[in-house]
């Protein structure tokens, strides 16, 4: 085959290893094979992630070949419980929680910066680990790719983050193979986004190395993409010297083929149910919404149950405390199971405060066709496709009153479906159909070919 069309994929979580955060490399691995891609992909051998799903195995096409490298990280239950000692300061749990308490994307959940900062220890640590604990894998995995690139004739290497620290291992192999077309694929945005909001990847020190990181990266790299437009004009504007078809938004999305099953069904019960999938950290955080409910009458807000698919991040567990609605934490569940749970929910519960981030799990919110409510700033990238696509209501987390008349429009829908049917307009499928994976790996390919 061409070297043109032999890529390697870079990313250190892949199945076994569950959540959303394996998702985009999963759906390159699958669909860019049909279109005539020789595709090899390179993880973490025993990376540290925070779930399992190898369910997820049964996606990877039996002709792409998975390799791994050893990682030194330590493993993410015992991460913890290390850095719980390490951190003795006056916010001292949530300071813990800094260095593994999420993983939402292969990288720290974002915790509160509050007064008291980690010891001695936590910030000797936290050096050493700049910018963040997988930069240990990236000797290891820039040995093995290098093997991989001479032995099986690669042209293109895929390096998709977070973790961040992984831009490394593409920059150095661009520097030992100036031929290969490099491509460096931001999952989120770093330096707005998780150096604003993760406290662990907080500090000087820290942005230094990330800022000297991605700019070699994007140097090196021969594309650079985001997520969304948003996110590109964002990072294009740090380097204007680089030329403007360096820089391309090839937007997250979600796998047709997982939901062909899909079969909304009403669930036993009079209540409205509302569910939030995936991980519950401080910019996903479901405060807005349940102190919202909670300020409604008991008329109203008796008739919500609130279910929680997926991991919480321990700062956020007192925010489902005490609380005067009806709430159902479910725990961590494999992506069919967790399928299972949205079938027979009313409304979908997506939060995001952050204006420039947008969660994987929206496209896969999308792709079942039930109504969503968001949570999310106006102008915010969130708001923007629930309202292109019509999936869905959007109000601003900081503005109590605009939550709430949401909510009571939710009710009032519900009482339309009991009625007659649901709901009493569709989504735009048009719309939504613009992120099925499969269309995305198309346009994958068309970027990598125009830049040979």
């Amino acid at each position: 085959m061409d070297p043109q069309h032999r890529i390697l994929i870079v990313s250190y979580l892949f199945p076994p290893n569950g959540g959303i955060a394996v998702q985009r490399a999963l759906s390159f691995a699958k669909y860019l094979p049909p279109l005539g891609w020789d595709v090899h992909v390179l993880k973490g051998r025993n990376a540290s992630g925070p779930v399992q799903d190898p369910g997820l195995c049964r996606h990877i096409p039996p002709q792409v070949r998975v390799h791994g490298a050893f990682t030194p990280e330590i493993p993410f239950e015992f991460r913890h419980r290390v850095w719980k000692i390490l951190s003795r300061s006056r916010n001292g749990q949530r300071t813990a929680n800094a260095l593994c308490a999420s993983k939402k994307a292969g990288s720290p959940a974002p915790v509160s910066t509050s007064a008291g900062g980690p010891s001695l220890a936590a910030r000797f640590a936290r050096r050493i680990l700049c910018p963040e604990p997988e930069i240990l894998w990236t000797p290891f995995a820039f040995r093995k790719a290098c093997g991989i690139v001479q032995r099986e004739k690669i042209g293109t290497v895929l390096v998709t983050v977070p973790p961040f620290s992984i831009l490394t291992v593409g920059a150095t192999i661009k520097r030992r193979f100036p031929n290969i077309r490099l491509i460096s694929d931001f999952r989120d945005e770093w330096l707005g986004f998780y150096l604003k909001d993760f406290e662990y990847q907080n500090g000087d020190y820290t942005r230094r190395r990330a800022e000297a990181i991605e700019r070699e990266s994007v140097e090196a790299s021969d594309l650079v993409l985001s997520m969304t437009e948003t996110s590109r004009e964002t990072i294009r504007a740090r380097y204007p010297e680089q030329p403007e078809r360096k820089f391309a938004c090839l937007p997250n999305g979600y796998d047709p083929e997982v939901f062909e099953g899909f079969q909304p069904r009403p669930h036993e019960g009079s209540e409205i149910v509302v569910t939030h999938v995936g991980t519950v950290y401080k910019t996903a955080s479901p405060k807005y919404y349940l102190d919202a409910l909670d300020a409604l009458p008991e008329a109203i807000r008796g008739r919500f149950e609130t279910r929680f698919v997926g991991r919480i991040v321990e700062d956020q567990r007192a925010v489902l405390e005490d609380r005067k609605s009806r709430i159902k934490v479910m725990g961590f569940m494999t992506q069919e199971q967790a399928l299972r749970q949205i079938e027979e929910t009313d409304f979908l519960l997506l939060t995001m405060t952050n204006e420039i981030s947008l969660p994987g799990k929206l496209f896969e919110y999308l792709a079942t066709g039930k109504r969503i409510l968001a949570l999310a700033a106006p102008d915010s990238e969130v708001a923007r496709i629930v309202a292109e696509t019509r999936a869905g209501w959007c109000a601003d987390p900081f503005d109590p009153e605009a939550v709430q008349a949401m909510l009571l429009r939710a009710a009032e829908e519900r009482d339309t479906f009991v009625r007659s049917s649901w709901p009493p307009s569709g989504p735009d499928w048009d719309k939504i159909r613009r992120y099925e994976r499969p269309r995305l790996a198309a346009e994958l390919g068309e970027l990598i070919i125009a830049r040979a």
